[in-house]
């Protein structure tokens, strides 16, 4: 059986932390917690050349190997789970996603993931995305909610992703920050690569891809809780992490990040405050402009509530 092999150096801001946790926070692999925990007791996971248990506290550039098997490819299920549409005809499906769920399968969540939902609903999807991202033209990360677009026939899938790589796609945000912008309207143009040592993290590099991010700030506060802003972005490209990535670049780390914010627990968020609220595009069959919008998802108001009530 083939394997996956993933090396990364534990920073700073984990040490001492349990293994299992610091994988499952900072990889963002779609992998369950319980999952990484088999890898671990299955020798799967080294830190430092050595089997560890699963509550073993990392330290400060532990090196940690993970090797992932590669399992046999299985048939997707259809599974019944809610999902919110927005939107849908007979080639694309506009839905609103919910934070902690995983877009498509992979090693530790073959199933109840976003595709599994949709094939339930939706039955048949493009294949153009593979056996296991069927309709899949773009994703976003299993903790950032919002607007998605879903294309039901193969044609769908072409011109969307054409649409995407050609960035005629509207793509707006809304974040919730630690401190407030030195700006109140920037674009950071500021390119992203991996990262050289810390894998599982991508930063800023002169030599990486480009990548846009333009924000505006919408509101401040200013309390006991500390200070925080709530941000309007619009993403000009689509890369790994960027937009969390740029907000860290100008010391603005988004409420809940555990990558990209080093005090990301204070806050007991359940989840990363980033929701994608705005989705513009070109229908793919007759080339009328599509507009959707959300409202911010229940854990940001929940803590948007919080933060006005305190200050």
């Amino acid at each position: 059986m083939e394997t996956k092999q993933i090396e990364i150096h534990v920073p700073e801001e984990f040490h001492l932390d349990r293994a299992d946790r610091f994988i499952h926070a900072s990889l963002e692999l779609d992998f369950s917690r319980s999952y990484l925990q088999k890898l671990i007791r299955d020798g799967h996971i080294l830190v430092n050349g050595g089997a560890v248990k699963p509550n073993y506290k990392v330290k400060t550039d532990d090196l940690i190997v993970i090797d992932i098997p590669e399992p046999e490819p299985l048939e997707l299920e259809p599974e019944e789970m809610p999902i919110d549409f927005i939107y849908q005809d007979s080639s694309i499906a506009v839905i609103n996603k919910q934070a902690g769920l995983v877009v498509h399968p992979g090693p530790g969540n073959w199933n109840r993931t976003l595709v599994n939902g949709l094939l339930y609903h939706l039955g048949d999807l493009s294949s153009i995305g593979g056996v296991v991202r069927p309709g899949i033209v773009h994703r976003l990360d299993k903790d950032t909610s919002g607007l998605m677009v879903v294309a039901k026939t193969d044609a769908a899938h072409r011109i969307l992703s054409g649409e995407f790589a050609a960035r005629r796609v509207r793509k707006r945000y809304a974040a919730v920050v630690v401190g407030k912008p030195r700006t109140d309207h920037e674009i950071i143009d500021r390119p992203i690569a991996r990262h050289r040592k810390y894998r599982h993290k991508m930063t800023i590099d002169d030599e990486g891809r480009e990548a846009v991010t333009e924000y505006r700030v919408s509101r401040v506060w200013n309390g006991r809780p500390g200070v925080f802003s709530l941000l309007d972005i619009d993403l000009h490209t689509g890369r790994t992490h960027q937009i969390r990535v740029h907000l860290s670049s100008i010391g603005v780390p988004i409420v809940g990040d555990p990558v990209y914010s080093k005090k990301w627990e204070k806050y007991r968020v359940p989840h990363l405050l980033l929701a994608s609220v705005g989705l513009g595009f070109a229908h793919p069959e007759d080339g009328r402009m599509l507009s959707f919008e959300v409202d911010h998802p229940p854990h940001m108001k929940a803590f948007i509530e919080k933060i006005t009530r305190l200050s």
